[in-house]
């Protein structure tokens, strides 16, 4: 083979492992964040439809009165999804026969807040920014439910079939049985429409792209985030720690409101569902009256709700997980996307890969079963009952769970924001790692400590405002401090300055001395 054929082929197998591979991390890295919220989603739908039954979901969302969207976006910020976990959740909406308006009121809402994310936001930047965004959502997904409403004006039949079975046993199997076989279903197709939307995304963005594109001085930012962020896939709680970073930067707050309403409050597989449901016509007066407002509104918050005494950084690593991993001159992608895969299971996993391959596994397994038959002997009458089992109204059984999956959210805060002697446990150890790998160029693993860093400072402060009330202005400007010198040290790792490492990451150690004084009274 001639030396010029030889090169060419190294360089197309190099290219195509550069694409493999981060397509391959993207995938792990997406799948491990969405794990969780989709189960939710797939349980959510099985309450509706095997708990509450139609008629009392069509109650609940105020199917027969005036505040449907209202009470599509109330509900929406109460549970604990994503936009690919609201996917089960709208199909078995429409199901139902709630107003279609309601529909894209509570499918917009349920992805963007919820009280983890919530608390989350009011930490990372000035509450009145976070009211301001939700009172701005409801204009949003009011204007486009009503919109909604009057381009479907046809009359929605109210056909959906008694799936509710009678008191005992079966109600819980019908429940696990009912969201096993959401997810292997048609869900299953959408959820993986929106996920491979934004692989693509991230394949054909090269590493850092978007780091200047959010710079408050960028008049046109709020438009390029715009459209950037709808095929992306972000979790609510994601998707506030960027806004939260993109305060704190002295980033375009207008680039952060299109990120919050078209980047985690939607994404391509749902848009897929939308259009493959009611109609890709209606789906593109949908999206128009969608970006409109949401670029009009991120022009108007723009300047008003920008932070006082900030400093502009120039630039953010806020989108980096939205691009390209690697850079397209390293080497050997596989073994790098190995390792950075197992390192990014081991700080992220928290058991809901777990929980979605069992109910892929139950899916999958009753699949094989005659539908027709299932059904039947889940609504039929049992003939012995137990002394142990009451006839418990729908509205109850569906009221007590939809409760308990908002208590179970609040409970998963004090877990996920801890108290601040037991993160600083898991701090020190990273914090010394971030340092010692970019004192020795160690440039991969540095990048992935001081994100680590980030993440946990952020929390620190969660934890803190979620058992006091209030985070001392003198614990905050540490912490801030703190992530500032650690975007210092960010950039020493970008550039792979190693005259400098040690010296900024001397700065990084002192400063996280004295965050740890700051919260602990300890030197």
């Amino acid at each position: 083979m001639p030396r010029r054929a030889r090169i060419q082929q190294r360089v197309t197998k190099t290219m195509f492992d550069y694409y493999l591979s981060g397509a391959s991390l993207r995938l792990v890295e997406t799948v491990i964040y969405a794990s969780l919220w989709i189960v939710i989603g797939c349980f959510i739908a099985a309450i509706f439809r095997r708990m509450l039954g139609a008629e009392q979901v069509r109650r609940i969302f105020a199917d027969q009165t005036r505040f449907g969207l209202l009470a599509g976006w109330l509900i929406g910020m109460l549970l604990p999804v994503c936009s690919l976990g609201v996917i089960p959740i709208v199909r078995e909406m429409n199901r139902c026969g709630v107003k279609r308006g309601t529909i894209v009121a509570f499918g917009l809402t349920a992805p963007l807040f919820n009280p983890m994310s919530v608390l989350y936001g009011l930490t990372l930047s000035d509450p009145i920014a976070i009211l301001s965004f939700s009172i701005c959502a409801l204009l949003i997904v009011s204007a486009v439910g009503g919109v909604w409403n009057w381009v479907s004006t046809a009359q929605q039949e109210h056909t959906a079939s008694e799936t509710v079975p009678s008191v005992g046993s079966k109600r819980s199997i019908a429940l696990f049985y009912t969201a096993a076989r959401e997810l292997v279903g048609p869900s299953l197709i959408y959820i993986l429409i929106g996920i491979g939307g934004s692989i693509a995304l991230a394949i054909l963005l090269p590493k850092g792209q978007l780091q200047h594109e959010v710079d408050h001085d960028n008049f046109w930012a709020p438009i390029q985030i715009a459209f950037i962020a709808t095929p992306i896939y972000s979790t609510p709680l994601l998707a506030m720690s960027q806004i939260g970073g993109m305060f704190q930067h002295g980033n375009s707050i207008g680039a952060a409101f299109s990120l919050l309403i078209l980047g985690a409050g939607a994404n391509i597989g749902l848009l897929a569902w939308i259009g493959k449901t009611y109609g890709f016509h209606r789906l593109a007066v949908f999206y128009l009256v969608l970006m409109t407002l949401t670029v009009g509104l991120a022009f108007v918050v723009n300047k008003p709700l920008y932070p006082e005494g900030v400093v502009p950084a120039g630039h953010t690593h806020a989108f980096d997980v939205y691009t390209h991993p690697f850079d397209s001159e390293a080497s050997n992608y596989a073994a790098s996307t190995l390792r950075r895969g197992q390192e990014f299971w081991a700080a992220n996993e928290f058991g809901g890969t777990y929980l979605l391959a069992i109910l892929i596994v139950m899916g999958t397994a009753t699949s094989l079963l005659d539908r027709q038959k299932v059904e039947t002997w889940l609504m039929a009458e049992s003939n012995s009952k137990s002394n142990l089992e009451r006839e418990v109204p729908s509205w109850a059984l569906g009221l007590v769970t939809v409760t308990g999956l908002v208590v179970a959210s609040v409970v998963g805060c004090f877990l996920y924001y801890p108290e601040p002697k037991e993160l600083f446990r898991d701090l020190s150890v990273v914090n010394t790692e971030a340092v010692l790998c970019s004192r020795n160029g160690n440039w991969e693993a540095a990048d992935k400590w001081i994100r680590y860093c980030d993440d946990l400072s952020r929390r620190l402060e969660v934890g803190v405002y979620l058992r006091t009330g209030s985070v001392g202005e003198f614990q905050s400007t540490k912490a801030k401090i703190y992530r500032e010198r650690l975007d210092d040290l960010k950039m020493i790792v970008d550039t792979k300055d190693k005259a400098n490492a040690a010296e900024v990451a001397m700065e990084v150690s002192q400063a996280y001395q004295r965050l740890h004084a700051s919260f602990t009274d300890e030197p």
